[in-house]
């Protein structure tokens, strides 16, 4: 595949600047530059996530990095860059089958550009590009159920527009590119994909707490190799709510997806829906909030299915956290889903629950604590595992305009 990540990347950070340079009354207001550095270690009792053949493996990661940013009185851009190096550490034997740990070994980067400016009191025009190498499935799509660690990048360009009519009502139009690129790109090691995307939402503010939009959604995604290409049309109804500092939403909606040839699925139409509740308290808080919650329960198809391995997904996210003596913020969180296969019989449960806490030193340094339990029952033989994790990590963050 010919990859036009760094062509995109480039793009949003002059379209950016030449904006900014050209549109804005005072050039910058307050400037943000954040060099951060972090070290991880992490123990899991099931590496490989296999159901019978279990191997202990330490992880270590070092993670530096710099945001940088600045504000005007209508303009915002940030660039966030994070360097991951991950190092695995086998100590158990293998097993038939089983590479060393050290195999996984890789560099992986993260970058992260937002823009958002209002030219007029009625427009406001955005810009972001996510750029990411990496082993982690979870990266590439929400409600992911892989256990595999191909090595892929992956770059996201999406400008997006939004008018204001009044107070009552806006429109947003937002467009969207996905590249999916995998490094070996062998058969079952993954393969690579573009997805375009166009969105257009229509919003209502019926009071200054509540407000209705209707949001309509239209994507391709096109395969390099031998799975279906398809295109989706959802359309879904939503509903917000606030109460306190706590924002309620709802949503529900239809989606149908069309492929390019014969599937085993055939063409899938679908019911959707999510319900969720986001907060924190003080809501203004800019550094950790007392205490926070989000949850959010939702249904739909998965975007990513190589080798037209689609399924419906029920999933739950959770996340609650309390900060004690100002200091100690405590964190609890989680998920469950169940994936439904389209394509064949597999039906599976998969939850994680997390308990962790993080020290704060002082502003800028923190130490934390965090473990888990995670586990996939599958009725497909091979697909169940459950994994126990521990990690030790600590995190500077310093801020040159701190002051």
């Amino acid at each position: 595949m010919k990859s036009n990540r760094p062509h995109y990347f480039l793009v949003s950070v002059l379209a950016a600047l030449c904006l900014i340079l050209t549109g804005s009354q005072a050039f910058a207001q307050r400037l943000i530059v954040k060099p951060h550095i972090q070290g991880d270690w992490q123990y899991d009792s099931n590496f490989h996530k296999a159901e019978n053949e279990e191997k202990t493996v330490h992880t270590y990661t070092v993670q530096p990095g710099l945001d940088f940013g600045y504000t005007t009185d209508k303009t915002r851009m940030t660039l966030d860059y994070t360097l991951k190096r991950f190092m695995y550490d086998d100590k158990d034997k293998n097993m038939i089958g089983q590479r060393n740990a050290d195999d996984y070994d890789y560099t992986g980067h993260n970058a992260d550009f937002r823009f958002i400016t209002q030219p007029t009191q009625r427009i406001e025009l955005g810009l972001d590009n996510t750029f990411m190498k990496t082993r982690d499935p979870a990266a590439a799509y929400d409600n992911d159920n892989s256990i595999e660690r191909h090595k892929y990048t992956l770059n996201r360009f999406s400008p997006h527009m939004l008018y204001r009519f009044g107070e009552k009502f806006s429109l947003g139009l937002k467009y969207t590119n996905l590249l999916t690129d995998y490094s070996d790109d062998g058969p079952g090691q993954g393969e690579d994909s573009v997805e375009n995307r166009g969105g257009l939402t229509w919003t209502y503010n019926l009071t200054p707490k509540t407000s209705l939009d209707l949001n309509y959604q239209i994507w391709e995604r096109d395969y390099d190799k031998n799975s279906s290409d398809y295109t989706s049309n959802q359309v879904m109804v939503n509903a917000k709510h606030q109460v306190n500092y706590l924002t309620f939403g709802a949503g529900v909606g239809y989606h149908n997806r069309d492929f390019d040839k014969d599937v085993t699925s055939g063409d899938i139409d679908k019911f959707v829906w999510k319900v969720s509740v986001l907060g924190q308290n003080p809501p203004d808080a800019s550094s950790i909030p007392k205490h926070s919650v989000y949850l959010a329960l939702g249904s739909n198809l998965n975007d990513s299915g190589n080798g037209d391995t689609y399924y419906e997904s029920i999933r739950l996210d959770a996340r609650l956290t309390y900060l004690a003596m100002e200091r100690l913020n405590c964190i609890l969180s989680g998920f469950y889903q169940n994936s439904d296969y389209e394509t064949s019989n597999r039906d599976d449960d998969r939850w994680l629950v997390s308990l962790g806490a993080d020290y704060l030193i002082n502003p800028f340094f923190t130490i934390g604590l965090s473990g888990g339990y995670e586990e996939r029952d599958s009725n497909y033989a091979g697909k169940s595992f459950d994994n126990h994790y521990v990690m030790l990590k600590a995190n500077f963050n310093y801020d040159l305009a701190y002051k």
